[in-house]
């Protein structure tokens, strides 16, 4: 893998494009807020965290006592060894003295080893208990939050959901073992610093001296750190929206050849976050490097000043030497704190930022339901609303609903309709309070809604949205959300409200049934299948208020007619509040508010509205009206799982018995339905209710009848929609088979793991079960690869500075001990000491440099390799095949997070983990090799407890990568939870799941925290031992040595030099590899990324780009989706496409239109030509074997995708708008230079697309912020922005999913006026639809049927011709409209009677 000579041309450019970029959103200057500090920290310590605090607190301390001690005792065996070498006493009395200290130092060792091993424990803990409260603090926090609250988020919520989970992460980490080792140093160097007063105050008077400019000095660093972890964090989360938003829209980044743009964007974000690393990076590296050259410094003029106070007999030299190494200890303690201070400041930064969420919240910006605690015992529905208005708060100067009064009585139904953005939907969110209006009451049953409990309005109100979003569980799981109690539903009650929603052959179609996995954000589900499973929803409630907004905007025809029906009768006696903008399936008798510009400007019942004319007479007027002749319906959406297999007659019955007409039906006749009126209970978790009379409903005469006619309707829709059924084709599109595609990701993953990082024990067959640990070695061998010349510059001279380091430790070491003879010189103290001091001061300048270096270099080194590898990660994933966006782990939440958290995790294993293991390793290599020549044999003695020493920081590695691996498979599970419950909040808080999320939630934290707690227990006990390891070694070298000393083997000098040697190295090597834990999530959140960097660009066919894609010519193309290969979806079409004509791709559901129109649009790639395509030899000497041709061209020839794209043009039925401005979304994809960028374009297209008054109208026009963190737009006015997108490249080819499924009957009429203007400018036009009014503006209908062309022609002559298309739009077994008063055949009756 090298991508370095990809990266590095462009590197000057786009870094110059960053520098630009920045400037003009000034984030150099932005505020960053009040400075965070350390309590920042504790912001979510709770009281009953304290007393573990305090014990992990006291254990701190006693590990910094034990030490002192150490530090005690080892002043003790120098003071005896001067003594010794002074001839005080004799070898004998020296072995002795040293023996009994010895002991002590295995004592002190034992207890040492208990002492770390609660202490690391209690830290450990702490931090779990710390990001348990954050996870359920904020949790609870946001879900009281405002809906304001959310629109204001400048990144969107899909990218602040990505940060919380980090910043979580890295509190944790910052309060757990890092906050512990900080306690530890501090208790550590407080408690030398002590001992050092006790033995000598002026010593180590003036040795502190020096700390007050040094503490200003660092002070001054550490102010420039804090604004960069701000900023960084920031600019991460734009990168995150790009991210999520590109992976969300994946098919219109495809077809707009978007992948470059998006993965700039994505990159630009993340140079500019990489920038303020740098800075922090800059201020850390000269915080240790400073803190290194401090501490010899110390050295040099506490060393001076002693030999002045020994030489006035002030200061003996155990005294001095005592003093020395207890500042020695003191002062490495602060050194050990340099890299740990960058992790305890993102510490800082993330709780300050984690606690201004909830602060949020302690200021008001919280949903009010203790102080309206009213909860009415019965729910009546009769709605009023006064004098209302609102404007949203993304665009406050946008008055969207003008003073306004609307009343919706109890029991009745009524309609909303109007234009696009004339306000409908506003009703609706006031209704349920997801926001509150500027001005005017609305009032239920004649009491304000603002003093009613809110849960209890929400279950008795409930909102159906247009974009009926599902969770990523079964489908049973999903229409269960309808109910009060989600875990206690009935399997027989969701088959009961499916039935009601025409589920029947969904279900049938599926693996698994109703406990089939429908994918992430429902994506097996087709549009209209995920609206109709919301109303299956909305029947287990039973609310007694309902309203649906463009609940059938996603259905066809027909079977827009029999749920309009079903509701009909479901709710005949219940307030339901219908908001649409298809006038025609109103009937004469129901009530219509007509909407324009945010008032009522019509009211009445529809006929009368009819007569009256107005806007509601020109909307009329213009509208694709099915419900006078349903002889104009075609299916429309084709479905995944499909509408394709018929409805069998048990569902047929259960439908009916939904409504209790099954006995009608038996009857033979239906009879007349008369249910009179009565209060609905108010709806309470985990009650039945029942349904009881009050005085107010006994006053009421009314009784509300509906005609038989109305059941037998129903029964002739079902067998309707049973016949068009029969003859539909199975379509496979992105079925999730449960855990199928989950696996075949973890296999693709799997594979990667395997082959690429596995360690060799856990390739083999019979690898032992578990998480699997990738090799530190394999991960660093992906570095090189990714740097350009410079870069890799840079990792040799970090790499050299790391030996660097470690050659001025063990220098360092070699003088000290030069410096400790002179205490018992002779003569000559001042003249020896000054020349080692002036040495000492050389390696102090030279190991702060190298130090600098080493670590700056490296992290700029870590820096570019992991933003070298999420460029490519983002390159490739963006580049792959449609259908790997489908699975399961392959969500935009889960690789935002991989780009995002994976990479700073990752990124330490080159910034932290190379420099200190390279470091360790040469001081130990450089220490053991100098003590060897020195005194070889009191070398290998004391090299004998290196294997221990070894195998204890191996099993301390292990052990701590093991848990991190599962604490990081857990803590990423209720993460993921966190964010669907935000992402989705206006779901969760319309079907009143607050509680249900907040339970699961609660029980995810919980298993997290236990895993963490295990994780503890398990680390504590290697972790102890790991560290009193140096106390074991202590004593072994000082009594051997002193055996030696004893016995006359070897001089005194020898001794210290080899103890000075390796007892430095060992506990400067103990210590730094103390930080070493920390790497072991950075190891296993390495892997996915690097898979993604690592995925396969897919092969495209031709290299060529044609002028034009015209003509386009399918030859009996053939295709089967690549999750269900075995199933063709379409056979032999034979399709041309010219300029200037207009094509309407129509059909029933499940019969390939969307498909056929994702083929042309090269989304997938046609199967293998088939024998049917292939042409027979023309020569005599030509091969005999046929040629195979190809089955999809453009222009006669296969492009590559990218060039098959440039001339086509794509607007989807669903639209989405990318985070940025208007004009960046009408543009978007363009090439820099296009001329289509200017002003004058941008206007004509949105002109064209009807949207440019609208655009004209926002404060800040065509540069108004819309997307995610921008201002709300209606869902007609996002899909004429995906027109004015399609039109603004003069495209060749435009291809149009259901262009008017979103805008009212005049915007429908001005896009089918703008196919015949693009039609006569001579561009190919191919729609897909089921608007007979579209289908006869259009040159030729191609009825597609069971994945063949069926017929084709003009709509008239196809008409005409009585076939299956006539057939289709004649209405088959129907002999007139619904309601008409005409009769059904006696065939029908006999069938639906089952006679």
């Amino acid at each position: 893998m090298n991508f370095a000579s990809s990266n590095k041309k462009t590197d000057s450019g786009q870094d110059a494009v960053v520098d630009m970029v920045e400037k003009a959103n000034g984030s150099n200057d932005a505020p960053v807020g009040p400075k965070p500090s350390f309590k920042d920290l504790f912001a979510f310590t709770r009281r009953r965290h304290i007393p573990i605090m305090i014990c992990a607190i006291f254990t701190a301390g006693l590990v910094a006592g034990a030490r002192t001690a150490y530090a005690v005792l080892t002043g003790k065996i120098f003071e005896t060894a001067a003594h010794f070498g002074s001839g005080i006493i004799t070898g004998d009395e020296y072995l002795s003295e040293i023996s009994r200290l010895c002991g002590f130092m295995c004592l002190l060792g034992l207890g040492t080893w208990a002492a770390s091993s609660l202490d690391i424990m209690l830290w450990i803990l702490t931090g779990e208990l710390r990001a348990r409260t954050a996870r359920e603090k904020l949790f609870a926090s946001f879900i009281r939050k405002t809906m304001t609250w959310y629109d204001s988020r400048e990144n969107g919520m899909s990218s602040l959901m990505v940060g919380i989970n980090t910043q979580i992460r890295e509190l944790q980490l910052a309060t757990s073992q890092t906050l512990g080792y900080v306690m530890f140093e501090v208790f550590l160097f407080l408690a030398c610093i002590t001992v050092a007063f006790v033995y000598s105050f002026k010593l180590t008077f003036v040795m502190l001296a020096t700390g007050v400019p040094s503490a200003l000095i660092l002070w001054f660093i550490n102010r420039l750190l804090d604004p960069a972890i701000a900023r960084q964090r920031q600019q991460l989360g734009e990168a995150s929206k790009h991210a999520t938003a590109a992976i969300t829209a994946i098919d219109l980044v495809k077809v707009y050849n978007g992948e470059d743009n998006e993965a700039f964007n994505f990159m630009s974000a993340i140079r500019r976050s990489a920038k303020h690393y740098t800075r922090q990076v800059l201020c850390s590296c000269a915080q240790m490097s400073y803190i290194k050259f401090w501490m010899i410094m110390l050295f040099v003029v506490g060393f001076y000043f002693s030999v002045v106070l020994s030489s006035r007999g002030q200061l003996t030299a155990g005294d001095a030497l005592t003093t020395f190494y207890a500042v020695l200890i003191a002062f490495q303690s602060l050194e050990v704190l340099g890299p740990q201070w960058l992790l305890l400041a993102k510490g800082m930064v993330a709780g300050q930022t984690l606690k201004a969420m909830l602060s949020d919240t302690e200021k008001g910006k919280q949903v009010d339901k203790v102080a309206s605690s009213y909860s009415p015992p019965y729910c009546f529905g009769d709605i009023e609303m006064t004098n209302v208005s609102f404007a949203y708060p993304s665009n406050p100067t946008k008055i969207v609903l003008q003073p306004s009064d609307f009343h919706f009585p109890a029991g009745k139904l009524a309609f909303v309709v109007g234009r696009s953005g004339s306000g409908k939907s506003t009703l609706a969110n006031l209704l349920l309070r997801f926001y509150e209006p500027l001005t005017g009451q609305i009032r239920l049953d004649g009491r304000l809604i603002s003093a009613m409990n809110l849960d209890w309005l929400r279950q008795n109100v409930l909102l159906v949205q247009q974009s009926s979003v599902l969770f990523n569980d079964t489908f049973l799981k999903n229409v269960s959300f309808g109910s009060k109690d989600p875990d206690n539903v009935s399997v027989d009650a969701v088959q009961k409200a499916c039935d009601m929603a025409l589920l029947q052959s969904t279900i049938a179609s599926m693996p698994n049934g109703v406990n089939t996995i429908i994918g992430p954000t429902g994506c097996s589900l087709s549009g209209g299948q995920r609206q109709r499973l919301a109303l299956a929803r909305a029947k287990l409630r039973e609310p007694p208020v309902l309203v649906l907004d463009e609940i059938t905007s996603g259905l066809d025809p027909i079977s827009r007619m029999l749920i309009m029906e079903a509701i009909r009768i479901w709710r005949h006696d219940r307030t339901t509040i219908i908001i649409t903008h298809e006038v025609g399936q109103i009937e004469d008798h129901e009530f219509v508010y007509v909407m324009e510009d945010g008032r009522a400007v019509q009211e009445g019942l529809r006929k009368g509205l009819a007569e009256e004319g107005g806007l509601f007479g020109s909307l009329l007027a213009a509208a694709d009206d099915v419900t006078t002749s349903l002889r104009s319906s075609m299916v429309d959406s084709e479905s995944n799982y499909g509408d394709e297999l018929p409805i069998e007659r048990p569902a047929i019955t259960g439908f009916l018995q939904s409504f209790g007409l099954d006995k009608a039906r038996r009857s033979g006749f239906f009879h007349r339905l008369s249910i009179p009126v009565g209060p609905v209970p108010a709806s309470r978790p985990g009650t039945v209710t029942l349904s009881q009379p009050t005085a107010k409903a006994q006053a009421q005469p009314e009784q509300y009848a509906r005609r038989g006619s109305d059941a037998a309707a129903m029964d002739m829709v079902t067998m309707r929609a049973l016949k068009v059924q029969q003859n539909r084709a199975h379509n496979a599109r992105r079925s999730v088979q449960n855990n199928k595609t989950a696996a075949e990701s973890l296999e693709s993953l799997e594979l990667f793991f395997l082959e690429r990082l596995a360690k060799p024990k856990d390739r083999k067959p019979n690898a032992p079960p578990g998480p699997k640990i990738p090799s530190v070695r394999k991960i660093l061998r992906t570095v090189w690869p990714t740097l350009d010349a410079k870069a890799k510059i840079q990792l040799l001279f970090g790499l050299l500075s790391c030996a660097i380091i470690a050659a001025s430790d063990v220098v360092f070491a070699y003088i000290f001990a030069q410096l400790l003879t002179a205490f018992w010189a002779p003569s000559g103290r001042q003249q020896e000491g000054t020349k080692w001091a002036i040495y000492l001061t050389i390696v102090a300048a030279v190991g702060a440099t190298a130090t600098f270096l080493a670590y700056s270099l490296l992290e700029h080194v870590a820096q570019r390799w992991v933003n070298t590898l999420r460029a490519e990660a983002i390159k490739r994933i963006l580049a792959q095949p449609k259908a790997w966006f489908d699975k399961p782990n392959h969500s935009p939440s889960l690789i935002s997070q991989c780009l995002d958290r994976n990479g700073e995790e990752m990124r330490k294993l080159v910034g932290m983990f190379v420099p200190i293991v390279l470091t360790v390793t040469c001081l130990l290599t450089a220490s053991i090799v100098w003590a060897l020549i020195i005194r070889w044999d009191l070398s290998l003695v004391t090299l004998a407890g290196v294997p221990a020493a070894i195998l204890t920081a191996r099993a301390n590695s292990l052990i701590s990568t093991k848990w991190e691996t599962l604490c990081d498979a857990a803590a990423t599970e209720t993460g993921s939870i966190f964010s669907d419950v935000f992402s989705n909040i206006r779901v969760v808080r319309a079907l009143t799941l607050e509680s249900y999320f907040t339970t699961k939630h609660t029980t995810s934290t919980v298993a997290t925290y236990r895993v963490g707690t295990k994780r503890a227990l398990y680390i504590g006990f290697f972790y102890g031992l790991h560290q009193s390891m140096i106390l074991f070694l202590t004593a072994l070298v000082f009594y051997y040595g002193a055996r030696l000393l004893a016995a006359g083997q070897t001089t005194l000098v020898d001794v210290l030099r080899i103890i000075n040697l390796l007892l430095f190295a060992f506990g400067t090597s103990i210590a730094m590899l103390s930080n070493l834990p920390q790497i072991a999530a950075a190891k296993t959140t390495a892997v996915q990324l690097l898979h993604f960097a690592n995925l396969p660009f897919p092969s495209t066919p031709g290299p060529n780009r044609p002028p034009t894609p015209l003509p386009i010519i399918a030859t009996n193309l053939r295709f089967a989706y690549p999750s269900a290969p075995a199933t063709q979806v379409l056979r032999n079409i034979t399709l041309t496409i010219n300029s200037g004509t207009a094509i309407a791709i129509v059909g029933p559901s499940g019969c390939g239109k969307s498909t056929l129109a994702s083929l042309l649009l090269r989304l997938y790639q046609p199967a293998p030509a088939s024998p049917l395509s292939l042409s027979p030899a023309t020569s005599p000497f030509s091969d005999p074997r046929p040629v195979p041709l190809p089955d999809l061209t453009y222009a006669g020839s296969i492009p590559a995708m990218l060039a098959a794209r440039n001339d086509i043009a794509y607007a989807p039925q669903t639209p989405f708008l990318f985070p940025g401005t208007i004009r960046g979304n009408i543009t978007y994809g363009l090439p820099e230079t296009s001329v289509y960028h200017a002003d004058e374009h941008v206007e004509y297209a949105a002109k064209r697309a009807g949207i440019h008054d609208f655009v004209v109208s926002l404060p800040m026009g065509y540069d108004t912020l819309v997307g995610e963190g921008g201002i709300a737009v209606s869902g007609g006015q996002a899909q004429r922005l995906a027109l004015a997108r399609a039109l603004v490249r003069k495209p060749s080819v435009v291809v149009l999913d259901e262009p008017t499924s979103a805008l009212d009957a005049e915007g429908a009429e001005g896009v089918r006026g703008l196919v015949r203007e693009l039609r006569d400018e001579g561009v190919a036009v191919v729609v897909v639809t089921h608007s007979k009014e579209m289908m006869r503006v259009v040159d030729e209908v191609v009825m597609v049927e069971g994945g063949r062309v069926v017929e084709r022609g003009r709509y008239q002559e196809l008409v005409m011709q009585g076939g299956r298309f006539g057939e289709m739009v004649g209405g088959g077994l129907w002999k007139g409209p619904v309601g008409a008063g005409k009769k059904v055949d006696e065939e029908t009756l006999r069938a639906l009677e089952g006679n």
